[in-house]
């Protein structure tokens, strides 16, 4: 009898746990959940919600750069010892949505000043300053000596 009780109420949970909407839809509140969060500064909290999107879309550009962004300006906000500890994650998070997306500015951007601001041994460094350069260049001639200027400025 126990067990009868059991399979009814897994049933019914099932059943009734199942929405109509799409599952875009919810990705679509998760999204406009994880902005609010960002806008007001709870960096921390909209990471947490742009994990779980990238989770279930890890191809998506846009939700890899939010993730990436809202988890670098929270690593920003910790004080610099605390900061060392996420520093290679960051960068790891950045490096998946740039891959995704090569030719965006705004990611290219952002890792520019992150690997010019992250010694070699995090992970960032001249090097790879350069390279991202390049990148920005073969983007865009305008937005290259831009960033050119950035680059010898650091």
């Amino acid at each position: 009898m126990e067990k009868i009780k059991l399979i009814i109420l897994l049933f019914s949970l099932t059943v009734f746990s199942q929405s109509d909407s799409p599952i875009t839809d919810d990705f679509k509140s998760i999204e406009k959940i994880a902005d609010s969060l960002f806008k007001n500064k709870n960096f921390m909290e909209a990471t947490n919600y742009y994990e779980k999107l990238v989770k279930a879309m890890p191809n998506d550009f846009d939700y890899s750069f939010k993730y990436a962004g809202s988890y670098g300006l929270y690593v920003e906000s910790l004080p610099r010892l605390q900061q060392v500890k996420h520093i290679r994650q960051m960068i790891k998070r950045f490096e998946t949505a740039f891959n995704l997306k090569k030719d965006d500015i705004e990611i290219n951007r952002a890792l520019l000043e992150i690997y010019l601001r992250v010694p070699r041994f995090f992970g960032g460094g001249n090097k790879k300053a350069k390279m991202i350069l390049d990148n920005i260049y073969s983007v865009s001639l305008e937005e290259g000596k831009k960033s050119e200027l950035f680059y010898n400025s650091f």
